[in-house]
């Protein structure tokens, strides 16, 4: 059956009656998790088990940000505390083996870890450089403001979370860390020109073209086009499909974000039409998913199929355990 390209999202520990008359007239792409559906593991596990079986799209799958430091939604003592992204970077000044061994590791033991709970995709890693001037919304969460080195420490993560059984979706497409303003808040404008950012930001998506997923920056690069990169044909279709070569599928940030205006239903129109296979939705409000569902397109067939030779070439189900690294990574944080 083909899914349509939408990303849901629920309210609380487990799906209310409304939602769940919902869902189960849908078929989605996915849902996402935030800490309001997390109690426990038990309590999520169960929850996942309950999405998974209430829709029309029985290979659904779950996502979530468990990206390590201020964005982890799995937080409580069953699951370790995962240190920030900057703290592999750091390490990588002084030692690159050992940072690219503890980036693997990190990601690999997340990835066991959201596997055993029923999770299949895990927003992460962050790719956008830390740039001194821009906006805390980023700050301690990328890798650091060297390129090569958030290229590298990127693919590792990419490398453990596939072998643990999980996708990664590197973000935020075509670069976030420069921006001075929270798109979670605000639309940020960036005058910075293509040329700069094949130069920089660029660079690490292109490392990582081979991947089957990346997300979106809602940010709009005056430069390149006067549309937000969600809506930018020329940033999406020409550059990350064409130019880049990127064959895999595209997500939205979160279309409830206040960067964002207009109706939920010119949010997603003006997403498919430039490019986006898969919309985002986070807010969990029924009216909105209902209004997006009706103006949401199916997936891509040829995608779909490139998804499925992804995990057949990528996943080794590999997960590996380290009382040393263990204590490196998760005693003191």
């Amino acid at each position: 059956m083909s899914v349509k390209g939408v990303i849901f999202s629920c309210e609380g520990l487990k799906l209310k009656k409304k939602e769940k008359l919902f869902f189960s007239k849908t078929n989605p792409f996915g849902f996402v998790l935030f800490k309001r559906n997390f109690k426990n593991k038990l309590q999520v596990t169960n929850l996942i088990k309950e999405i998974k079986e209430i829709t029309l799209n029985k290979k659904l799958l779950i996502f979530i940000d468990q990206e390590g430091g201020r964005v982890q939604r799995l937080d409580n003592n069953e699951f370790n505390k995962i240190p920030p992204q900057s703290f592999f970077g750091s390490i990588y000044e002084k030692n690159m083996l050992l940072a690219k061994k503890l980036a693997y590791y990190n990601a690999n033991k997340i990835g066991k870890q959201l596997k055993a709970v029923g999770v299949d995709v895990n927003f992460s890693p962050i790719l956008d450089i830390r740039f001194s001037y821009g906006n805390k919304v980023i700050g301690d969460r990328s890798f650091g403001n060297n390129e090569e080195m958030i290229s590298i420490l990127g693919k590792q993560y990419c490398k453990g979370f596939q072998d643990s059984g999980i996708f990664p979706v590197p973000k935020h497409f075509p670069g976030h860390g420069r921006s001075k303003k929270d798109s979670h808040l605000e639309l940020p404008r960036l005058k910075v020109s293509l040329k700069n950012l094949a130069q920089t930001d660029l660079k690490c998506f292109r490392y990582l073209k081979d991947e089957i997923f990346v997300m979106l920056a809602h940010i709009v690069y005056e430069n390149i086009d006067k549309n937000i990169a969600t809506y930018s044909q020329k940033l999406i279709n020409e550059l990350l499909i064409k130019k880049m070569k990127f064959n895999g599928l595209i997500i939205t940030d979160d279309l409830s974000m206040k960067a964002l205006k207009g109706t939920m239903k010119e949010r997603t129109i003006k997403s498919y039409d430039a490019g986006c296979d898969i919309v985002l939705y986070c807010d969990a409000k029924l009216n909105e998913m209902k209004i997006i569902y009706e103006n949401s397109r199916y997936v891509n067939t040829k995608k779909l199929e490139y998804l499925k030779e992804y995990k057949k070439k990528f996943y080794k189900s590999k997960c590996i355990n380290s009382t040393k690294m263990n204590e490196i990574l998760y005693s003191k944080k």
